[in-house]
């Protein structure tokens, strides 16, 4: 995605944005909000920290759900024969991103022809 497209992402995202971070402090503040006399410096340590854990919140989600569709076409057969898949699975994965570890459960599926394991969300290159 390029970086203005991500611009835009972001700017319409950001009335939803504003309306999560008001939820965020009553929840974590309550209705009378921020204690007076916090310092900028420990708001700004849980600013950081909601960021990182809706960061990875995010990607964790999206991956969770990509993982739980339906894969293109291209992807929907084995990789060596082109035949269907049989006996579908889900392997855990784990990652560490920028904000944090993230998981989720990646479709694997095995080729009786073939004999070999694959994983339909990885296209593997072409000769």
């Amino acid at each position: 995605m390029a970086q203005q497209d991500v611009s835009e992402l972001l700017n319409a995202l950001r009335p939803a944005l504003q309306a999560a971070a008001k939820n965020v402090l009553r929840h974590a503040y309550g209705p009378d909000g921020l204690p007076w006399g916090t310092r900028f410096s420990d708001l700004e340590d849980v600013a950081v920290r909601v960021g990182d854990l809706l960061a990875t919140e995010v990607l964790q989600a999206a991956l969770q759900r990509q993982a739980h569709g339906d894969p293109p076409a291209p992807l929907r057969g084995c990789p060596t024969c082109g035949g269907p898949p049989g006996r579908p699975a889900h392997e855990p994965r784990r990652v560490r991103s920028r904000r944090g570890p993230v998981a989720w459960d990646e479709p694997a599926a095995f080729c009786d022809r073939c004999r070999r394991a694959f994983f339909p969300s990885v296209p593997e290159p072409g000769p």
